[in-house]
């Protein structure tokens, strides 16, 4: 899963507090693999998990925890992007696929874009006049 690898060491430190949190950190530390006192640096930023252990926290995930992590990747990762395409943008050097390509990540998560929202929006204003 190559999204583990992109997260920085603070989103990867709030994985590890939630389910910290709701496990406790004894438990938490034999389902990764790891001893307490590794989650307690963990928690208190002396060290940051790898990515095998972060792998391995995203897929023993309660179904009640799994909602709060996913928000914590995603706000990591859409970050990211929102950086990268800030710098690209800069630079004149955006590729010219990447929003075509967003579109199909969208599509994928089914979602849709803000254009097509605004195409729909406007072709039901057109229907209603």
């Amino acid at each position: 899963m190559k999204y583990v690898h992109l997260l920085g060491k603070e989103a990867r430190r709030k994985i590890i507090e939630k389910l910290a949190s709701s496990k406790g950190v004894r438990r938490l530390a034999d389902e990764l693999g790891v001893t307490p006192a590794a989650v307690s640096k963990y928690l208190r930023g002396q060290t940051h998990p790898s990515d095998r252990v972060i792998l391995r926290a995203i897929e023993t995930l309660e179904p009640e925890d799994a909602l709060e992590v996913s928000k914590i990747i995603e706000e990591e990762l859409l970050s990211g992007l929102e950086d990268y395409i800030e710098w690209a943008t800069e630079k004149g050097v955006v590729d010219p696929r990447l929003p075509l390509k967003l579109s199909e990540l969208a599509a994928k998560a089914g979602l849709t874009s803000l254009s097509s929202r605004r195409a729909t929006g406007e072709a039901l204003s057109s229907q209603a006049a």
